[in-house]
């Protein structure tokens, strides 16, 4: 799948939330990495901060991937940049 996909359908899957129009799977699945991320040193705010740097779980030390957070939660097969999901 494409990046620009990935962020569209992020989008959207947000946008559907907000009117309570969300699939159980998607909430569900963004609802378990959002709490994974509420304590991720390179979280600031709603962004995986880029100009931050974390240790992966496998020890390499990564930067955050810009993206917003609650929009990427909701793209089933997109990865943490520190691995943690």
């Amino acid at each position: 799948m494409s990046v620009i996909k990935d962020i569209l359908t992020g989008w959207g899957s947000l946008i559907k939330s907000h009117f309570d129009n969300l699939d159980n799977d998607t909430k569900k699945l963004s609802e378990e990495r959002l709490s994974i991320c509420d304590s991720c040193d390179i979280r600031l705010g709603s962004i995986c901060n880029p100009s931050k740097v974390g240790k992966h779980v496998d020890g390499r030390i990564k930067r955050g991937c810009g993206c917003n957070i609650a929009a990427k939660s909701m793209v089933k097969h997109a990865k943490c940049p520190l691995g943690k999901w």
